[in-house]
């Protein structure tokens, strides 16, 4: 793996870019269906579109079996690149792709491959390399089952598509590599603050640590974990997600709901907090955020909580209830491009809830408020907000892309920096808003010039860069809670 600082380097100094923005975002499309009785009513497969004209349900032949896991790419017209169940990956047209059979290896798929869909409830993700037209990473959970711990998620794998074998109907080059093996819990994807690469996070099962990776042009990277917040210690394994505005995310089982601030950045948490859930619910479900971000909604099986996070102390309330197990079992959530969260059902249904209102206080639950044309099971996407690109006025926007969304993040919390003087000869002072306990040079390369540590605690440190050669450097601040970039130029 490449130095964590070197990939940090690189995105201060890439050349600024122009974002093409797409018709049909990634997040638009989402698939459904279970196909395991081909050609009885109500079997089979449908899109889910999102657009400017609302949702469209598209009844389509794809022949695959959905059961919990699914991930879709489409392309600009909204046409599927590629899909997956967990089990195999498939080209536009549901024939399994170039080496795509065979994810997820072990006993799990061979229990359920052969007749249902993958059962990893949020595990598969897709995203495109940034910089490529033709490179895709397919991000995806394994699950084991042992009697102890029933169902757990491990190993965190991804597998590397190219659009451009087959003939452009595409091919897998490199599956089932192994990011982090152990036990885990459901991954989440956002946006770097630089607009173009994507953070990954991944929770350990039972823990309070987070494995942290980065998407970037060079690839995917390890680039450091992080233990922070309550353990949460518990049997029923939820979800995870970030916020549409990016700088909040949260971890939901039946122990609570962990709640962190996030520097889109640096990629470090801080300001844990946790909600406890009321008693006698069963939970370990769905969580999501409304479009600002500041309220939180969590559904247990017969009930939704939420909080206002705007709160200095806030606490999850019952604001929906439900005692119809059959019909309104409620399972997993997703933030949606119309600014709605849907549900899906634990039990095998042709709908999914809706949450009309996630930004108001009196939120409006609408009961199997999207009708399908086919049987779900327990299948939402994990997406990733696609609306979200640059972190404004931020150390690492850098790269000139810009779009509305991202003037959403209200988060006034952001560490300050700076380098005097600048440009220098000699010696220069970083004054940072936190105790600075590291810096690290970089240069245009993104190769290490050299490390600077500080024994004592204090919120500046001044740095001898007299024996750089003249031009443009990057310094990287850390402490244990925050990494900020600071640019400076070297001149004589």
């Amino acid at each position: 793996m490449k130095n964590s600082s070197s990939i940090l380097a690189l995105w201060c100094f890439c050349c600024i870019v122009t974002i093409s923005f797409s018709q049909v975002a990634p997040d638009e499309v989402w698939l459904v269906g279970a196909h395991d009785l081909p050609g009885r009513p109500g079997y089979g497969n449908a899109l889910v579109r999102f657009s400017t004209d609302g949702v469209q349900v598209e009844q389509v032949d794809l022949r695959m079996n959905i059961e919990s896991t699914v991930a879709t790419m489409p392309d600009e017209n909204g046409n599927l690149l590629f899909f997956t169940n967990g089990c195999y990956v498939a080209s536009s047209h549901g024939d399994t792709m170039l080496n795509g059979a065979g994810l997820n290896p072990g006993e799990m798929a061979d229990w359920t491959c052969s007749t249902a869909g993958y059962a990893s409830p949020k595990g598969a993700m897709a995203l495109q390399l940034p910089g490529s037209e033709r490179l895709y990473y397919l991000f995806h959970m394994g699950v084991r089952y042992s009697p102890e711990l029933k169902i757990s998620y491990g190993p965190f794998y991804y597998t590397l598509i190219d659009m451009s074998l087959d003939n452009g109907r595409g091919g897998v080059v490199s599956k089932n590599n192994i990011l982090v093996d152990g036990y885990l819990e459901p991954f989440s994807a956002v946006r770097h603050g630089n607009g173009r690469d994507w953070w990954i996070v991944v929770p350990e099962y039972e823990s309070n640590l987070y494995h942290k990776f980065l998407l970037s042009p060079q690839g995917i990277y390890w680039i450091e974990n992080q233990e922070i917040g309550p353990a949460l210690q518990c049997t029923y394994i939820g979800s995870s997600v970030f916020s549409p505005t990016g700088n909040r995310y949260a971890r939901t089982n039946n122990c609570g709901v962990a709640v962190m601030r996030f520097d889109r950045c640096s990629g470090v948490f801080s300001n844990d907090q946790h909600l406890a859930l009321p008693p006698n619910v069963f939970a370990g479900g769905g969580v999501a955020f409304n479009f600002k971000g500041d309220r939180l909604v969590v559904s247990t099986q017969l009930s939704v909580q939420a909080a206002d996070l705007t709160l200095p102390n806030p606490e999850l309330d019952t604001i929906v209830t439900t005692l119809d197990a059959a019909g309104a079992s409620l399972h997993l959530m997703q933030y949606a491009p119309d600014d709605k969260i849907y549900l899906s059902n634990l039990a095998r249904g042709r709908f999914f809830h809706v949450i009309h209102q996630p930004n108001e206080q009196d939120i409006a639950f609408e009961k199997q408020g999207l009708p399908l044309p086919v049987y779900s099971v327990r299948s939402l996407p994990n997406n990733p907000s696609h609306k979200l690109l640059d972190a404004p006025h931020s150390a690492c926007d850098t790269l000139g892309i810009d779009h509305p969304t991202s003037s959403i993040d209200l988060d006034n919390e952001r560490p300050s920096i700076s380098v005097n003087p600048n440009p220098a000869k000699d010696i220069i002072r970083i004054t940072a808003s936190f105790n600075i306990e590291t810096i690290i040079v970089l240069n245009a390369l993104g190769e290490t010039v050299f490390i600077q540590n500080q024994m004592a605690s204090a919120s500046y440190m001044e740095v001898n860069v007299g024996g750089c050669l003249p031009g443009l450097y990057v310094a990287l601040v850390r402490s244990n809670e925050h990494m900020e970039l600071v640019r400076f130029i070297v001149s004589r």
